[in-house]
This record gives C-alpha cells, structure tokens and sequence, in this order.
C-alpha cells in the first residue's frame, strides 16, 4: 500500500522504451523448430517460466512479440538521465514478492516507499479540519469495502461505498478505483479487491524495469515473434508465428487477459468454455503514467513523496513527486478517463498534465514546468491495458484461467494469482507455477513396480 490511507495498484506505461539493461542479443540466430516448451511472452510471468525450466534442464523457447523484454515493467534509460520506469515502479507486498529477494541478491538498491501522502486542496494546504475529513472518508470507504470483502460478498466496490462522503467522495472514488484498480468503481470486486495482499511497499533506486532486465539475461527469448496461433488438437503443441512454427510438448501463455481477449493469439481447437470465461471476466482496466519535468522543486517536495489532490471529477491525477530525488515527477491517472485521455493521443494527455500542474500546484509550478513525457499502454496492441480487475462475481475466475488446458496450455501472468494480482511479483510467482505445472507434464509419475 501507499500509505496508512492508501492501497492497491499502480502499474503500466509506455513511450520511448528502451530497455533499463542490454538484452541478450536474442534474434542472433534462427529459433529452433521444436523444443519441450515455448512460452509465450517475455514479461515477468514468461522470464520466471523459463528461468524454471531452463534450471530443470528443458529446452526452451521464449517468444516475444514486442522489440524488448520486461513485458509492462521496463525502464527508459534514455530520456531522463536516470533509468525511469515506464509502467511497474511500485514494488508491492515485499515479504510475498518472489522478485524481492532475487533483486536484493544481484544488487540492487530498494527501499520503502514513503508513508503519509501530502494533501493539497487548490495549491493550498489542507485547512482545520479538511485533512481529518479526507482520512475519515477515506477510511470509512475502505472499511466497507474491506468489511465486503470478508465477508465474501460479491459486491461491487460502488455498492459497498458509503454515500456520505460530502466533498472527498469524487476523491475516495479515484483513490479507491481508477488509481488503485485502473477501473471505475462498479467493474471492482471487494472479495477480489480483499484478496489483495497488502503492505508497505519498496521502490527501486535503478528502476524496477532495470530488475526485470537482468533476470531476463541469457535467457532463450526471441524477439519481435508475435505468436498469431496455438493448435492443441494433438498431443503436443504447434506454435504459429511469421516467422515460423515452432513445435513443443507445451505452451506457457503469459500474454495479458486484454490481449486474450481480442483474439491476437487463435486456439485451434478454441480454449475450454471454463478458461474463455475466465479470460473474458478479468478484463485490465487503464493506467497512465505522465511524467512531467518540474525543476527547481517548486513544491517544496521529498524524494518519491507521494501527493493526494482533491478532486472533484474523475478527470484528475496522483502525483508522485521526485522520482528517486530528481526532478521528475509522476502524475498517474486511470480507469475511464485514462484509457480516453491515451486513446485520444499525446497532445491532449500532455495538455491535460499542464493544466493540471497550473490548477492544483499553482501558477509558479506551472512555469516552472519543462518537458512531458506520455505513456500509452491502452493503445499498445500487445498489451491493450494495464492489469487485470475482477468485477462483482469474477474474483473465482483467477484460479480457473491457472488451470492447465489438456495438460498442454499453461496461463500464466497477474491475472492468475489471488493475492498479487495486478503486480510483477504475481507475475512472476504464477510464471513459476505454471513452469511446475508443464515440467508434471513432461515428466509423468514413474509406474509403480511389481513387487515379488
């Protein structure tokens, strides 16, 4: 979480992507035709799924539609003079995160994200009494929810919301919503949103694309080979690509529920009615990062503090200010308003930062304020949103979608994991299952012997 007052989510983004490390050199050479296993997508379900199963000893095969690895969790180390992340940067629940560890042993720098956001109301600081009404809406809302959630109720966050929020509640809904899911209120399950491991989190002092870069080193991934079919009908599996089919006793498909979901990737036969349901009820909401250059901290800000600003429609942002101490600054936006704001292009998402900038930090921050730099996960074909949501009655489908298909198919990425979905851990942590799961299939229990 945030914060004592915050939880949940925030991933996703892209502009100029660069990868926050070299990358393997992975088109030096023309794939293989077959091998035990091809995984599809190089994120960090598909770099734990081969990690696993290259240590067990199968061959394999890593295919990745996109120019780099670090699926929507990369760095751009180009643009800012320091790695910057342009989708995952919050690194969630660390006792639980199998990437913590990992990161720690190749030496890298994490550390916690700070705890109290700031409270700004016009540019001003909060005056007697509004911070003490902000905390008590917010915790109320997350009361209920989290009440909901308990008690196993398949409710929407929306119907589970107090009502008597005054002036915090158009806050309390993005915080609650389209910040912390990427979703509106009423597409947000409270048994799903419960399930949601929590606690403080870390940041990453070389960016948390730049952790997914190296564990992708020396790996089997080749690049720019969008996989266009998957024929399961015999016992193994055929893999389609332009560049040529590939042959395997199995498949781990790690590509996002969105882009499942839009039929980029055909099953021959079509998948199970049980996994398509499944893909088509964790559907990814929206999340933009716009990074805006504030220089000469106008703001009076801490590195990485976190800013709340009260809103009074949904076409708002949260601020994090100086990322890693520099003078860059996230403002994140989500649900609707970012997947219209990314759709309708760059110009009107860098118009938005500016006018944000001068109604909520001031005029002085407004002239203070240099270049934007603009993501756009919604419009990227091979990742089409941010990360998956359950909505009232889906929160089930997780583990059904974890489920091996004919003992060949194998899903794996956020979407499958219960307690780290919408993170890179739970990516990674289901990229390990799902490697277990198809190394049960390559190698069957031994027939008892005779006795006698």
């Amino acid at each position: 979480m945030n914060g004592p007052l915050m939880t949940r989510r925030r991933l996703l983004a892209a502009s100029a992507l660069v990868p926050a490390a070299p990358a393997l050199g992975q088109n030096a050479r023309p794939a293989p035709a077959e091998a035990d296993v091809v995984v599809v997508g190089a994120g960090a379900a598909g770099i734990a799924a081969a990690r696993k199963l290259t240590a067990a000893g199968r061959s394999v095969i890593v295919l990745e539609a996109k120019d780099r690895p670090g699926g929507r969790c990369i760095a751009d180390t180009v643009n800012f003079g320091m790695p910057m992340d342009l989708g995952a940067h919050w690194i969630h629940a660390p006792e639980d995160n199998p990437l913590v560890p990992l990161a720690r042993a190749a030496g890298f720098q994490l550390y916690d994200d700070p705890e109290r956001a700031r409270l700004l109301v016009k540019g001003r600081r909060p005056r007697e009494g509004e911070w003490e009404a902000y905390a008590s809406a917010l915790t109320r809302a997350q009361r209920a929810i989290l009440d909901a959630g308990e008690a196993g109720r398949e409710i929407s966050l929306a119907a589970a919301m107090p009502t008597n929020l005054r002036d915090w509640q158009a806050t309390v809904a993005f915080l609650k919503g389209a910040w912390d899911s990427g979703k509106e209120l009423a597409d947000i399950s409270c048994v799903d949103f419960y399930n949601a491991i929590e606690t403080r989190d870390l940041f990453c002092r070389q960016s948390y694309g730049a952790i997914l870069a190296k564990l992708a080193e020396g790996l089997p991934i080749r690049l720019s080979t969008a996989v266009t079919r998957i024929d399961w009908s015999g016992r193994g599996v055929v893999v389609e690509t332009p560049a040529g089919t590939i042959r395997a006793r199995a498949a781990v498909v790690t590509a996002s529920t969105a882009v499942l979901a839009a039929g980029t990737i055909r099953f021959a036969p079509a998948l199970p009615k049980r996994q398509a349901d499944a893909i088509a009820a964790l559907s990814c909401g929206a999340y933009e990062h716009l990074i805006v250059h504030l220089p000469g901290n106008p703001m009076e800000a801490g590195a990485d503090e976190p800013f709340v600003v009260k809103a009074d429609t949904a076409a708002t942002a949260k601020p994090l200010a100086r990322i890693g101490g520099s003078d860059w600054w996230y403002l994140d936006i989500g649900g609707s308003f970012a997947r219209d704001l990314a759709t309708a292009g760059p110009a009107p998402m860098k118009a938005f930062a500016a006018e944000f900038i001068g109604n909520e930090f001031g005029p002085q921050a407004r002239r203070a304020m240099g270049e934007v730099h603009v993501t756009s996960w919604v419009t990227d074909p091979f990742v089409r949103g941010a990360w998956s949501v359950a909505g009232p009655g889906a929160t089930g489908q997780r583990l059904r979608l974890a489920e091996p298909v004919g003992q060949r198919i194998h899903f794996a990425g956020e979407a499958t994991d219960e307690g780290l979905w919408g993170t890179v851990g739970g990516a990674f942590a289901s990229g390990e299952r799902a490697a277990d799961q198809a190394l049960r299939w390559l190698q069957p229990p031994a027939r008892s012997r005779r006795r006698g």
